[in-house]
């Protein structure tokens, strides 16, 4: 079932893909992290992401821009070589909500008028310094996830490629660096069984949804077709928010909650063990709060705290931050009711 899911959702993305400019691996990753585990999913992208680039190739062929991909391709090889190393050591799920949010705010684009191709060309032209840094962020957030090629859809629409370029461009930007992550991959073994199971399904739903969507094309002008990029870098942004925070909520006890307390409204934060809290008072400046454990104390802190506790049983103990102040906030149970002091070493 799994599987299947992921089937229909690769014919859709990869479909979408043809038609706005890339994408399909952005809008896949949420499906396949339900299929198989997290470190495995850029892996299992790549393989089906490497076979819809070859096909794209195939059909878009002439219309590469050979200029941009000969300052866009050296910059990005060691990208990809040092964000598929640091995959072993860091989590990509904080990086997907970082490109989600940045993918997101292009929706206004989307509805704005299209600069037309040639005036872009002439006030957008990047030297190869800038085609190579590009490249390199290209390269690394890629071998880091799998798939950001639409991150950089903004870049392809303002250098004044048309659609039919922008395809084939970045194609071949890519496949170099398919190659180059399937060996990495394998080399550091995350090119299990699941991956590859997955990553096949997904290249046969990237070859029929581009051969079919290849027709569709031609029919869009140039101005719709940067729409439904934009369009479709909102989309992605989207779904990666989406699935990254609910991955977090779940791995990495990652959530807030609001409540009241003491007649204070507060705002914590929770990640793996640890809690930050956001205290927000009507007759004072806002403060940021971590609960603390008696023995965490400083000596002095302790003893005052001992002293004005008198028999009252302690709910909890707090360090506070505000501006140009910091001090310790305790808690006591005053016959049934919240009773909040505030302890200074």
């Amino acid at each position: 079932m799994g599987l299947l899911l992921v089937f229909l959702a690769a014919v859709l993305a990869f479909g979408v893909s043809t038609v706005s400019g890339g994408g399909a691996g952005l809008l896949l990753l949420p499906v396949l992290g339900r299929v198989v585990p997290t470190s495995n999913v850029p892996a299992a992208l790549t393989v089906g992401t490497a076979v819809s680039t070859l096909s794209k190739l195939a059909l878009f062929w002439r219309h590469i821009a050979w200029a941009v991909t000969r300052r866009f391709v050296p910059g990005a090889v060691p990208g990809v070589l040092l964000g598929a190393y640091l995959l072993k050591y860091l989590n990509p799920l904080y990086l997907e909500v970082l490109i989600g949010l940045f993918l997101l705010s292009n929706l206004p684009a989307a509805f704005k008028r299209s600069q037309p191709a040639d005036e872009a060309a002439t006030s957008e032209r990047a030297g190869w310094l800038k085609l190579s840094i590009i490249g390199f962020l290209a390269g690394f957030l890629s071998g880091l996830t799998g798939a950001v090629g639409l991150l950089f859809n903004k870049f392809y629409f303002r250098y004044g490629l048309s659609r039919d370029e922008v395809i084939a461009t970045r194609a071949a930007n890519e496949v170099l660096l398919h190659g180059i992550k399937l060996l990495l991959y394998l080399y550091l073994g995350l090119l299990t069984g699941p991956a590859w199971r997955a990553g096949a399904v997904v290249a046969v739903a990237a070859l029929l949804a581009t051969a079919g969507a290849k027709r569709l094309v031609k029919y869009l002008s140039e101005s719709l077709f940067q729409r439904i990029g934009y369009g479709a870098m909102a989309l992605s942004g989207l779904f990666m928010l989406a699935s990254a925070g609910q991955e977090l909520r779940t791995t990495e006890n990652l959530r807030a909650t609001t409540h009241i307390f003491g007649g204070d409204l507060e705002i914590t934060g929770w990640w793996r063990s640890g809690s930050v809290t956001l205290e927000l008072e009507i007759d004072d400046s806002p403060a940021i709060e971590q609960p603390v454990i008696f023995a965490e104390l400083p000596p002095p802190a302790q003893a005052e705290v001992q002293r004005v506790q008198q028999g009252r049983p302690l709910i909890k103990l707090e360090e506070v931050w505000k501006l140009n102040d910091h001090y310790y906030e305790a808690y006591f149970n005053e016959k049934g009711r919240i009773k909040s002091v505030n302890i200074r070493e």
